[in-house]
Formats: structure tokens, C-alpha cells, sequence
């Protein structure tokens, strides 16, 4: 424990080179030490909210739900291709329009007359004239007052009883008010609720409303296609006249210009053209092979090769066997050369053979070369023909066309009335039709009924609801109570605050019957949780400076009251444990220490330095086995600011250190007079005592300016009357209320 206050000695006292500034650093730890010191006001604070919720909640009125499922599809089920393309196209502003026809009025006004809500309503009235009605009634009453305020004048207020229509149009708003619709999003049902105070009304309201909704769609679409279906028909019967006025000019036209049908003769046309088209194909084909075989020919006789390895020439029997002939004869001639003389008869006969094949064979040739130029030019004449026919051909359906204009532009009148007719005969005969199904596109899928349980108030959430905001309230009170409490509640605050070692605390004392008074407390039990406090303050009194510890020590503090002298008292019957002792009263103004420790004061300080007394040893007082003495003020200074400052008590003060070890100074606090502040420069050093949540914090920091403007040797400040169960609210890890063992207190003075 010892070592600990040193350590917090030095470390406050040592200059701070810390890398982090201290208003950055978050202490979570101190928040929720904020919220333990507060959890019983938070609690009330938290029962009372959840008291008012209670309240809240059983007082308000149960509001019941009840809900209805229908089935909408975008598709008509008798809808043609088109109407069922345009839908699936516009599903999305189809339930909108749906929601805005379930809350509309005309809905509305017509679940009023099939309920006979007017008539009930005026029932309900005369039977509970001063009755507050339930369910629709209640929210009509509210309905009339403003209705009737609606037609007042401002000088007159004139009261009449709404009409059957008024009273209609209130009650169609009310359902419209309590009307409730969604889903249709990401499916085809769409959930109607209503709400009501009146469970069966509420089921009753809303089943009509859904029935009210299917009866409007069956008769919008009927009356569409009743509409649809009269125009259409007299549509189709100025269409059927045109269609016969058209077919009669086209007929009575080609009676007189005995023309027959434009399509039949433009048919024949193209048809002969498409003929003539194949044949020009083929005759240009035919072109294409003679022209080819007739350049070979020519080129064969323009040059040097004679006209026997022609194609055509080599491709024909005849000519093919007569060059095979040509060559065995000529081949047989120049076998026999090499054994017969020209004039030998079979030489002769040889050649004879050999010139008849050869003429035979050019024959042959001439005959197929001619062909060749006959087949050439009859190709071409074939083609250039069939081009003129072609030509003609289309001159004759070009003229054909012109000559029947008029005729087309009837028959064209007559086919496009035809069309037309035929047309809205099928848009007649779909309508029609439709005009007999009544299918709808709109089914009630779950048909309300009455809700067994409210679904308003929600009991439960308003409960939880009152019990978060008051715990939140709580919490919030506790932190402003904080942050507005600027007293001083942990060691730590003293040193942040005052800037100064916290040289320990001096505990409340527990409150028993006979019980040591806390000035003699060190003195009485030396063992008990105070007279730790005690030693430990000692301690951190040696450790401040272990080479020259303080021998004369003033305790001060802001103001009276805080416990100085209690401190001082125990302090230094701590120290006469160490050596010899001096308590000396210095608080000249209100001396309290005869009293406090039950002695008599008929002489003391203010005897010794005025010189009533010469001997010292007859102010003192013996206590502790003779190692502490006491001295008190004495008699009743009438300027202790002058005998404070005077040489003689300096003389004085200097006669008793050298008789004392130690001299224990319990002074007058720091603001009301100047006497500490004569006193502080006397002294080794000074301990200033803060009240636990007592001493003002701008007070203290006065009070030890005041000091150190003086160049006092303020050693510490030592927090004093503390609370130990408080302080491990404010910080378990400096102190624990199970270690002093505190009960309820009594305070030190």
C-alpha cells in the first residue's frame, strides 16, 4: 500500500509526457460506473414510465382487425390476344388502380346500403341517445359535429339533424377511413383489413367491401361490353350497305366494258411470262453450246490444225470410225512402201483405199462443221424470238393494266370493304359473347371473420416501449445529474481538478450506539479501516520527499467543515507513533478541538505567544502514552491575523520544532480568512482536505490558488468523509466498501 502512494505521488508531482491528451481518451469504464451509482433512480424513473404505459395502454380503446384475401389477375378471362398483351403490360398500375377502387367512395356508399348502415345508425341513436356508441357509430358522432360545423354560419349556430343522403356520406367516409389494402406485389392476392372497434362490424364491413368490389368490376365490364357491343353493331351495318354499294358499281363496270376479272387476266399474264422466262433460260443455254462449239470451228480454220481433233468431230460415231479407218489405210500404205514399188497392184490398190477413206472422212467433217453453223444460228434466232415475245408479254399487262384502272379501284373498294366487314363481324360475334360470360378475374380467396383478439393497443409493445424510453431516461438523468454534480468524488477527480497528489481518503466512521468519536477514532482502534486511512495518508507524507520529509504540517481546507480537523487530530496521533508529536490548534477564529477530544482549554497557543504563560509544558496536553500532546488555541484571540503574522509565534512555532518531531498544525480553512495563507509559508508543507461530494470544485481550485500564489508547499489533498460503497461505484479498483466495512455513517465535522 505504501509503495502504491508513493507511486501516485511521484507520478502527479513529475511533469506529464504522455503522448495522448487526456480528453481523448475514453473512459467506457467510468460510464458505466455513472450508471451503477444511479441504478436506483434509474429503476424509479423506469417503473414510473412503465406504470404510465400500463395506464396508456389499459385505458385506450381495443381497435380489431379484420383482413380478407382476393384474388385480382390482370387477365380477363375471355380477353382477346391484344387486350391480354396490353394488361400483362401495364400489371403495374393495375392494383393500383384496384387499392384506389377498394377506397373509393362509390365502394364505400354501396357496403352502407347493403348493410342498412343509415337505417342502424338512426336505430343505434334513438336507443343510446346518452350512450357513447361503439364500433362505426362512434367515429360518425365525431363525423357529425364536423359536418355540421362545415354549414354553420359564424354568427349562428344553427344544430339540424343530418339527412339519410348526409348521413350516407359520413358513413362512406368513416369505412373509407378504417379501409387498409396492400400485397398485389409480388403476387396476385391483394389483402383488404378493416378496423374497428367492434370486431363483428369490422368482419361484416369487410366481407361487403370485397363482394362490393367483385360486383363493381362484373358491372363496369358488362356495361363496356354492352356499350362496345351497340356500336359495333350499327357499325356493321353501315359497313354491310358499303360493301353491296361497292360490289354493285363493280359489277355494273364490267358489264359495260365487258371486262372480265383484272386478277384472272393478270394470272394468265404472269403466267405466260414466267413461261416465256424458263424458255429464254433454256434457249440462252442451248446459245451457250452451239456458240461454243462454233468459235472451236473457226479457230481450227484460222490456224494450222485441221478440224479432225474437234471435239464434236471426235464425239461422233461415224467421224470417230472413219479417222480410225484413215489411219489403218494409211498406215497399211506405208507398210507396203517399204516392200512394193507404186505401180504394183497392191500398192495400187492401197492407195485407192487410203483416198476413198480420206474423202469419205472429209465428207464426214464438212457435214458435222455445217451442222455446227446451223445449230449456232438457230440458237441465237430462238433466243433473240423468245426476248421480243417476252417483251410483248409485259407490254401486253402493262397495257392491260392501264386500260383496267378503274377496274381495279373497284374491285380494290370492294375488297377492302369485305375485309372490314368481315373484321367487325368477328369483333360482333367476341362481344356478343362476352356479353354472355360473366366470369370475373377477381375472387375472394379468405373471407373475413371477427378477430378474436385486438390488434391495437399493442399491450405488449407499449409496455417494452415504456420500459426502453425509461431506461433510456434514466441513464440520461443519471449523466446530467453527473455532469451538473461539480463536486469531488474519487481520488482520481482531485488530481485531474486540483492538479495535486491524492494522498489517500479518510473514510465515514460506522454510526453505533456509544461510538468512538472520529477525532479519537486512530486513538481508540488503531486497526480499524479509518486509522488505515490514517497511515496511509502518513505514508504518502514521508514518501513526498523521503530524503527531508515534512516535520510541521498545516491541514486546510476551501471552507468549514470538511473535515480537516478530524484529519489533523487522527494525522497526528498517527505520527506520534514515528516520534514525539505536536497537535497544535491554529484555527484561532472557531477552535472546536477542546471540545472535540474532551479537554479543557483555559490556556494555550495564544497564552504562550502573548506571554501569559512562559512554560510551555503548561499549554500542552499528554495523550498516547506521552508521545502526543496537544495544544489548543487557549484564550479568545481578539486579531489572530495579527498574533499569526507576529515574530513572537514565529519564535514560538520555532521553539516547538526543536522540542517536536513532528507538529501537526490544524489551521482555519483557506477562503473565509487569510489565516492559512500567514500559516502556509510557516510550515514544511500543507495538506489540503476536499469534502467528498461536498466541496465545490471551482471553490477548491480557488482555495489552492490562493495557496500557491503564496509559494505554499501544498504536498497533497486527501478526500475526506468518503463513502466507500460509493467509491467503488466511482473507481473498484482504488477502494472497497467490504474492506472499510461502512454501515450508515455519521459525519466527521
Amino acid at each position: 500500500m505504501n509503495t502504491v502512494v508513493a507511486d501516485r505521488i511521484t507520478a502527479v508531482q513529475a511533469p506529464q509526457s504522455t503522448p495522448l491528451n487526456n480528453e481523448e481518451i475514453i473512459d467506457l469504464g467510468q460510464y458505466w460506473r455513472t450508471i451503477k451509482r444511479a441504478k436506483w433512480s434509474i429503476i424509479a424513473v423506469t417503473f414510473v414510465c412503465l406504470l404510465i404505459g400500463g395506464l396508456i395502454a389499459s385505458s385506450a380503446v381495443p381497435i380489431y382487425r379484420a383482413s380478407a384475401k382476393i384474388l385480382a389477375d390482370p387477365q380477363q378471362p375471355n380477353a382477346n390476344r391484344n387486350e391480354q398483351y396490353i394488361a400483362s403490360a401495364l400489371v403495374f398500375l393495375y392494383y393500383e388502380t384496384q387499392y384506389e377502387i377498394i377506397r373509393s367512395r362509390n365502394i364505400a356508399e354501396t357496403v352502407v346500403d347493403k348493410l342498412g348502415l343509415v337505417e342502424k345508425y338512426k336505430k343505434a341513436q334513438l336507443e343510446n341517445k346518452n350512450q357513447q356508441t361503439s364500433g362505426l357509430s362512434s367515429t360518425i358522432k365525431e363525423l357529425k359535429t364536423e359536418f355540421a360545423a362545415l354549414f354553420s354560419k359564424e354568427s349562428k349556430t344553427i344544430k339540424v339533424a343530418p339527412t339519410d343522403a348526409e348521413l350516407k356520406i359520413m358513413l362512406a367516409s368513416s369505412i373509407q377511413a378504417g379501409i387498409e389494402v396492400s400485397g398485389g406485389k409480388q403476387s396476385q392476392i391483394i389483402n383488404v383489413s378493416y378496423t374497428s372497434p367492434d370486431p363483428e362490424e369490422a368482419a361484416e364491413i369487410i366481407n361487403a367491401i370485397s363482394d362490393a368490389y367483385i360486383q363493381f368490376g362484373l358491372e363496369s365490364r358488362l356495361g363496356e361490353v354492352k356499350n362496345t357491343e351497340s356500336w359495333l353493331g350499327e357499325q356493321f351495318s353501315l359497313l354491310k350497305q358499303k360493301l353491296q354499294d361497292s360490289e354493285t358499281k363493280l359489277s355494273t363496270y364490267r358489264s359495260q366494258q365487258g371486262l372480265v376479272d383484272t386478277n384472272q387476266q393478270k394470272s394468265i399474264g404472269n403466267t405466260q411470262l414466267q413461261s416465256l422466262n424458263n424458255e429464254l433460260i433454256r434457249a440462252q443455254t442451248k446459245l451457250s453450246a452451239a456458240e461454243e462449239q462454233y468459235l472451236a470451228v473457226k479457230n481450227v480454220q484460222q490456224g494450222s490444225n485441221d478440224l479432225y481433233s474437234l471435239g464434236p468431230v471426235l464425239q461422233n460415231k461415224t467421224a470417230s470410225d472413219m479417222v480410225k479407218a484413215n489411219a489403218r489405210a494409211s498406215q497399211k500404205v506405208s507398210e507396203l512402201t517399204e516392200r512394193y514399188g507404186e505401180k504394183h497392184p497392191t500398192m495400187i490398190s492401197a492407195r485407192s483405199e487410203l483416198n476413198s477413206t480420206q474423202e469419205n472422212l472429209k465428207l464426214e467433217v464438212d457435214k458435222i462443221v455445217d451442222n455446227i453453223q446451223k445449230n449456232y444460228k438457230l440458237a441465237q434466232f430462238q433466243v433473240t424470238n423468245i426476248i421480243k415475245l417476252i417483251s410483248k408479254t409485259r407490254s401486253d399487262i402493262q397495257s392491260l393494266q392501264t386500260e383496267n384502272f378503274s377496274l381495279v379501284s373497284l374491285e380494290r373498294d370492294v375488297e377492302n370493304n369485305r375485309r372490314i366487314y368481315e373484321n367487325f363481324q368477328i369483333s360482333l360475334m367476341e362481344t356478343s359473347g362476352k356479353g354472355e360470360y360473366t366470369a370475373s378475374n377477381v375472387h375472394i380467396i379468405d373471407r373475413a371473420i371477427a378477430p378474436k383478439a385486438p390488434f391495437k393497443p399493442n399491450i405488449k409493445m407499449i409496455i417494452v416501449l415504456a420500459g426502453v424510453f425509461g431506461v433510456f431516461f434514466g441513464v440520461v438523468l443519471a449523466f446530467m445529474r453527473e455532469a451538473l454534480d461539480n463536486t469531488f468524488k474519487t481520488p482520481d477527480a482531485v488530481e485531474e481538478k486540483l492538479k495535486l497528489p491524492a494522498l489517500g481518503i479518510t473514510p465515514v466512521v460506522k454510526k453505533k450506539k456509544s461510538s468512538t468519536k472520529p477525532e479519537k477514532q486512530y486513538l481508540e482502534d488503531s486497526r480499524s479501516p479509518f486509522a488505515e486511512s490514517i497511515n496511509t495518508i502518513r505514508t504518502g507524507l514521508l514518501f513526498s520527499n523521503i530524503d527531508n520529509p515534512p516535520k510541521t504540517i498545516l491541514v486546510t481546507s476551501a471552507t468549514g467543515s470538511e473535515g480537516k480537523s478530524t484529519m489533523a487530530m487522527n494525522l497526528a496521533a498517527a505520527y506520534s507513533n514515528l516520534g514525539k508529536t505536536l497537535l497544535l490548534e491554529v484555527d484561532l477564529r472557531k477552535p472546536s478541538m477542546a471540545k472535540n477530544l474532551n479537554i479543557e482549554s483555559k490556556v494555550g497557543l495564544t497564552d504562550l505567544v502573548s506571554g501569559s504563560v512562559t512554560t510551555a509544558s503548561d499549554v500542552f496536553y499528554k495523550d498516547n502514552e506521552g508521545k502526543l500532546s496537544v495544544m489548543t488555541c487557549g484564550s479568545f484571540a481578539r486579531n489572530p491575523l495579527e498574533l499569526l503574522s507576529s515574530q513572537k509565534f514565529e519564535s514560538t512555532l520555532e521553539s516547538l520544532k526543536a522540542h517536536f518531531e513532528y507538529i501537526i498544525l490544524d489551521g482555519p480553512p483557506t477562503l473565509p480568512v487569510s489565516d492559512s495563507c500567514i500559516l502556509a509559508n510557516k510550515v514544511d508543507g500543507v495538506i489540503f482536505a476536499v469534502k467528498a461530494e461536498d466541496t465545490r470544485i471551482k471553490v477548491a481550485k480557488e482555495a489552492v490558488s490562493r495557496l500557491q500564489k503564496l509559494n505554499a508547499n501544498i504536498i497533497g489533498a486527501v478526500l475526506t468523509v468518503a463513502e466507500p460503497q460509493k467509491m467503488s461505484y466511482y473507481g473498484d479498483h482504488y477502494y472497497s466498501g467490504e474492506y472499510y466495512g461502512a454501515q450508515p455513517l455519521q459525519e466527521a465535522s
